[in-house]
C-alpha cells in the first residue's frame, strides 16, 4: 500500500512539473511539400503541435520539455534535410529533397581559413 501511495505521489508530481512549452524559429523551406515534411517529422511523443508557415518560414512548436528538448527539434529538422536558425541542414539529406525543396541559394563553401570570409 505504501508503494503505491508513493508511485502515485511521484507520478503526479511529474505529471505537474513537467512544462509545455511554445516557441517559433526560422526553418528554412519552400513549399507545401516542405511543411508536410517538417511537420511529420515532429509528429512524435512530446510534441503536441508543429505548425510551420511556407510564406514567413516560422515554424510554431509545442512540446513537453520532459520528453524532448528544443535542441532535438533541431536536429529532427536538420536531420531530414532544412536548416534552421541553430542548425545546417544534414546535407545528405537535403540532396535527396525533391528539386522544390533544395535551398534556392547553395551553401557557401570556404576556401580558405581567414575569419570571416565566408560572411559576405
Amino acid at each position: 500500500m505504501k508503494h503505491t501511495i508513493l508511485f502515485s505521489l511521484l507520478l503526479i508530481s511529474t505529471i505537474l512539473f513537467a512544462k509545455n512549452i511554445t516557441t517559433q524559429f526560422e526553418v528554412r523551406g519552400n513549399c507545401e511539400m516542405c511543411k508536410e515534411k517538417i511537420e511529420e517529422t515532429l509528429d512524435i511523443r512530446g510534441i503536441s503541435y508543429a505548425n510551420w508557415n511556407t510564406e514567413t518560414k516560422m515554424l510554431t512548436v509545442r512540446f513537453n520539455d520532459k520528453k524532448v528538448s528544443l535542441d532535438d527539434i533541431h536536429k529532427m529538422i536538420s536531420n531530414v534535410g532544412y536548416s534552421t536558425e541553430k542548425i545546417p541542414a544534414n546535407s545528405k539529406s537535403q540532396a535527396q529533397l525533391k528539386k522544390c525543396c533544395q535551398p534556392k541559394e547553395p551553401a557557401k563553401k570556404c576556401s580558405t581559413s581567414k575569419k570571416g570570409c565566408c560572411s559576405k
